[in-house]
């Protein structure tokens, strides 16, 4: 049912998967870029039924948004639809306005809304819209619908989820109007009969909220209700959970939430249009073939949404309908969402393709003897990128497994599927050939290299080590269950990111006493950006564990006493306090791993940080191979 061929409107998909649209911040003077026709024709070679364009927007949200009203975005949208429509894909443009989910900052102009209702993040008091102002979005919506068309598009999709001004008219949260357009479906329909006109037999889609995931907000069956009212207008209904704002993680959850935890609102959307020949879109975090083609055979949706699977492996569709392995998206959230709302272009911690597409790939000119030292992330991707580009690759790793310290956090709650990584990294160098040696250290603890010959070139990805203060105890230690421990445990976050977090929360798991302690102002702020933060302080919360914050350890200064640290300095305020644990774990920075020798030094060896530019960089190194 995966490949089944389906109609919308006057255009057929090929196969029932999608590519959604979500924002990739590639746009230049806010025009469409050559990467972004990159990004899109990668997915429409990879075999994807239908891809929607991220957002081309009426007003100015954020810094790098495609302003679909200017007309020098037609060359820029044909770039788009000549790429992918010479791969046999169906494309179109999501067209939206974000309303009071904006600022002024880059527009210079009031935000707009149904009504004065700030958003929870932005902050702004919008200005609300009266009749003639609808009017002019209404034309808005047209004049970006005619440019689509100028295009090349297949169609557009009207956003009405999410960061949406149609979702402000249609929540009660937002619209407090007592005219005509308190009903919210007036306004949509409107903005719909108005891009009809402008699409004549293109496809019209719409992509609506069925879930806000807050107290007298959108529901599910709100979403079927609108999706019958409009039914008659549009071509396809796609749905959406949470609001870009109060509920984002439930838009773009992180790794934990299972498959499908949005199949209520598609399945309700789908029960209601049936018999008027509307399909609809399911989204739900689907990121394995065997996921999207579950979501199909249970009736929760006519086509599926896969937006990251996508972004991990732009071959998904065709590797799904031919049953073959695809490289899966670990739910990390750290460059794709992250990245974004960083105000950094989009891009993948296990595809460092994405975002890049644009880039040439340097060609091959001779097959080489390649020596990859090190056997974690970074090791690898040098390794399974050499090999896949034709040179002879020898891996040499010191431990008994492979994955180095990724595969060690993968042991942590809720972070299994960062072993997803390393298992589709190991086989794609099983598949290329790269011959694997484990435990490979002489007596005199150098790597041994297994070349009868000396390698020609070599490629040293040995990591970072612990260096953790005096009297404490690595996060490591505790994953590997090297240390084990108990009763009261003080976990010092010197890093900010998932690290610390996970072993306070394994800890309590396990039944000691854990206090979580940070200089920063904010307990395990490196999760928020991941979507990762609200549902780690729920759990942890659960368990009991206390969080401390703007404080620092204070080592000892009596060398008569135990190299232990000596208390903790509460630093606004200059109080001291006592230490107050048994045993102190800590998750700090790391030193590089290095080892004598010459070679092309990649990922944490050559400066410790994350597992996405230890996979960039051991790419890059097997490429720069010629």
């Amino acid at each position: 049912m995966l490949g089944e061929p389906l109609r919308i409107g006057t255009r057929t998909v090929r196969n029932r998967i999608v590519f959604p649209a979500h924002l990739t911040n590639a746009a230049e003077r806010n025009l469409p870029s050559a990467q972004h026709a990159a990004y899109y024709a990668a997915r429409a070679a990879g075999g994807a039924g239908l891809i929607i364009v991220e957002e081309q927007a009426l007003d100015r949200p954020y810094e790098k948004a495609v302003l679909g009203t200017d007309p020098g975005v037609v060359p820029g949208y044909r770039a788009i639809t000549d790429a992918v429509h010479v791969h046999g894909a169906v494309v179109l443009a999501q067209v939206g306005h974000n309303g009071a989910q904006s600022g002024s900052l880059y527009s210079r102009a009031p935000v707009v809304a149904p009504s004065p209702v700030p958003d929870p993040m932005f902050r702004e008091v919008p200005v609300a819209l009266d009749e003639a102002g609808i009017a002019r979005v209404v034309r808005g919506f047209a004049t970006v619908a005619r440019h689509c068309v100028a295009g090349g598009f297949d169609g557009v999709e009207i956003q009405g989820s999410q960061a949406s001004l149609v979702r402000q008219f249609l929540s009660p949260l937002t619209n407090h109007r007592h005219d005509r357009y308190a009903d919210g479906v007036v306004f949509l329909r409107e903005v719909l009969a108005a891009v009809r006109a402008e699409l004549g037999d293109r496809v019209l889609g719409v992509r609506l909220q069925g879930d806000e995931g807050l107290d007298g907000g959108l529901t599910a069956a709100d979403a079927a209700r609108v999706a019958v009212r409009v039914a008659d207008l549009v071509d396809v209904v796609n749905t959406a959970v949470g609001v870009a704002t109060a509920t984002l993680p439930l838009i773009e959850p992180p790794m934990g939430v299972p498959a499908g935890y949005a199949e209520p609102v598609p399945s309700a959307v789908r029960t209601a249009l049936r018999g008027t020949g509307v399909p609809v879109i399911g989204v739900g975090r689907y990121t394995t073939p065997e996921q999207a083609r579950r979501a199909l055979e249970v009736g929760a949706c006519d086509l599926v949404g896969v937006v990251r699977g996508q972004i991990a492996d732009p071959s998904f569709a065709t590797k799904a309908l031919r049953g073959e392995r695809v490289r899966r998206c670990i739910g990390c959230n750290q460059e794709c969402i992250a990245a974004v709302g960083l105000n950094r272009r989009l891009g993948c911690v296990v595809n460092p393709d994405a975002g890049r597409e644009s880039a040439p790939v340097p060609t091959v000119r001779s097959r080489r003897r390649v020596l990859v030292v090190g056997g974690g992330p970074a090791g690898l991707a040098a390794a399974a990128e050499a090999a896949e580009r034709g040179h002879d690759v020898h891996l040499v790793e010191r431990s008994d497994r492979l994955g180095g310290q990724l595969a060690i956090a993968a042991s942590a709650p809720e972070r299994r599927e960062l072993a997803h990584a390393v298992a589709d990294l190991a086989h794609r160098c099983r598949d290329a050939g790269v011959r694997v040696w484990l435990r490979q250290v002489n007596r005199n603890g150098r790597y041994d290299d297994p070349f009868c010959s000396p390698a020609e070139h070599v490629i040293v990805a040995t990591g970072a080590r612990p260096h953790p203060p005096s009297g404490t105890i690595d996060v490591t230690d505790v994953l590997t269950g090297t240390a084990s421990p108990s009763g009261r445990v003080l976990v010092v976050d010197d890093l900010g990111g998932p690290a610390a977090p996970s072993v306070a929360e394994l800890l309590a798991q396990r039944g000691a006493r854990v206090r979580l302690m940070t200089s920063g102002m904010v307990a395990a702020e490196g999760l928020g950006p991941l979507l990762e933060r609200e549902r780690w302080r729920r759990r942890v919360a659960a368990l009991g564990v206390e969080l401390l914050t703007d404080r620092v350890l204070l080592a000892s200064s009596d060398p008569r006493r135990s190299a232990r640290p000596d208390g903790i300095l509460h630093h606004p305020t200059g109080t001291l306090e006592p230490l107050g644990a048994d045993v102190v774990v800590h998750a700090g920075p790391r030193v590089p791993a290095d080892i004598e020798g010459p070679g092309t030094r990649v990922g944490d060896v050559l400066a410790p940080r994350d597992a996405a530019a230890a996979i960039r960089e051991g790419t890059d190194a097997a490429r720069a191979i010629r």
